[in-house]
């Protein structure tokens, strides 16, 4: 099966959500979202994410997710979607990724991302894109 890479773009946001996303299409069809939530901090932590397509903002989701645990959410679109972003809180920390390019999909395909309460590498939590569309 032959994946294809989409672009996505990270941008934090000072506070709420605010802004105007550009317009895709897609002749494929988005299967399911996973994020990967990841919780190396010494205490439990509660993760909130939510899609947003083409007609708006999908449901949010919490998950809580306990001291140096890593978690998966899976967000299955009732309807067929076109994905805009992933929006992403911890705490205090409000991101999220762009999605790009998919509208040269033919086929089904997934997107999956990684969102870190508390990074190895960084002072702040993180909101990423994963690799690739393959599911």
């Amino acid at each position: 099966m032959h994946r294809r890479h989409v672009l996505l773009g990270v941008t934090p946001l000072v506070s709420g959500f605010s802004g105007c996303l550009g317009t895709l299409r897609s002749d494929g069809s988005l299967r399911e979202v996973t994020v990967e939530l990841a919780n190396t901090d010494d205490r439990a932590r509660t993760f909130h994410t939510a899609l947003e397509a083409e007609g708006g903002m999908l449901d949010w989701e919490s998950h809580r997710v306990d001291a140096g645990s890593t978690e998966e959410a899976t967000i299955t679109p009732d309807e067929d979607v076109t994905p805009v972003a992933l929006h992403g809180a911890v705490e205090g920390f409000s991101g999220s990724v762009d999605v790009l390019g998919v509208g040269d999909l033919e086929e089904e395909y997934c997107l999956q991302f990684e969102f870190w309460a508390s990074p190895p590498y960084a002072d702040h939590p993180e909101l990423s894109f994963v690799a690739d569309t393959g599911c």
